[in-house]
């Protein structure tokens, strides 16, 4: 009989006290022995953050630690949650999403039907209900799980390796140095340039849909635009670190290097959504949209106009790989 794993759960936040004390909650009533995870909340919040963390720390069945950190970047925090976490599985949440009661165990089963080979293990992220109803958030969806609806307990590619809920094996990225890469200009993409490395090791990325979270974060079109212009500065940084002919391409960004059919793809898309078009556009749907086939049409186009802003905007950069240790490399 294989023994139930330990887990340590890693969220990094930055001043957003309301909501993660509900995604604090929903950990701690976890269908899951409570001697058997601990949650990791790396901080280095202005707001109330540490107090509340403190005082849910004091009435929950789970330990919760609190590690105050002046580090602004997520991937920083990962790797501190990863360095003090004591678990045999860590799990990586982002700090605005909400457990649903068996995701642990679900996780756990993944980790167990994956042996001896260790493997990573990627659940579902979905939209909460409890966010406005709006036109837009009706029709946004920021996440890219359909691509893999179909692969349930299967293996999927390093582009799905999301860190909004993902578990891996601690021995392993300790040992073979598979930590997140450090060196980011903008905030995000260090879990897909893990993703990248892990699998270019051998290790196997298993996707459960049944490790379901759901995701509290209401935006508006123009938040999201301003998102995707995030994005769309820190690909500079990515296509540094992972070589592959069609990354730009699964972002919607126009390139010479895009297939045929995605270059003429994206030259109409161009033609269409532009610096004069686009602003006019975005009066029109109006910060929270408008409902229909043709405005969740433009929505997307809107945005796909502002990842490709973001990229043009910012200079290419040499980012530093890091070095992928072999196993039994340390002992």
């Amino acid at each position: 009989m294989v023994a139930t794993p330990s887990f340590s759960i890693v969220i990094p936040t930055y001043d957003r006290a309301d909501v993660v004390e509900r995604t604090l909650r929903h950990l701690a009533a976890l269908d899951y022995p409570a001697d058997l995870y601990e949650v990791l909340v790396v901080d280095n919040s202005s707001d109330g953050t540490p107090a509340m963390v403190e005082r849910v720390a004091r009435e929950a069945r789970c330990e919760i630690r609190l590690l105050r950190r002046p580090d602004r970047l997520p991937a920083v925090k990962r790797n501190i949650g990863l360095r003090e976490a004591r678990g045999e599985h860590v799990l990586f949440l982002n700090d605005d999403v909400w457990s649903e009661p068996q995701l642990l165990r679900e996780h756990a089963a993944s980790h167990a039907a994956s042996r001896p080979e260790p493997a990573a293990v990627v659940g579902l992220v979905v939209q909460s209900s409890e966010m406005p109803a709006t036109p837009f958030l009706d029709a946004y969806r920021p996440f890219a799980y359909w691509e893999i609806q179909d692969r349930a307990d299967r293996e999927v590619g390093y582009q799905h390796f999301w860190s909004m809920d993902l578990s891996l094996p601690r021995r392993v990225m300790l040992e073979r140095n598979l930590l997140f890469h450090e060196d980011w200009r903008e905030i995000g993409h260090e879990d897909i340039e893990l993703g990248y490395r892990w699998t270019r090791a051998g290790l196997r990325v298993i996707y459960n849909p049944r490790a379901r979270v759901h995701h509290f974060h209401p935006h508006t079109l123009d938040s999201a635009c301003r998102l995707q212009e995030s994005i769309g500065r820190g690909l500079r940084d990515l296509e540094s670190l992972i070589p592959e002919p069609d990354l730009l391409e699964r972002y919607g960004v126009l390139s010479l290097r895009s297939s045929p059919r995605a270059l003429v793809r994206g030259l109409v898309r161009t033609a269409l959504f532009n610096r004069w078009t686009v602003p006019a556009v975005r009066r029109w749907l109006g910060p929270t949209g408008r409902a229909g086939a043709l405005p969740s049409w433009l929505y997307w186009k809107v945005m796909l106009y502002h990842t490709n802003r973001g990229y043009r905007s910012a200079a290419p950069r040499r980012v530093p790989a890091l070095e992928t240790r072999p196993a039994g490399a340390i002992r």
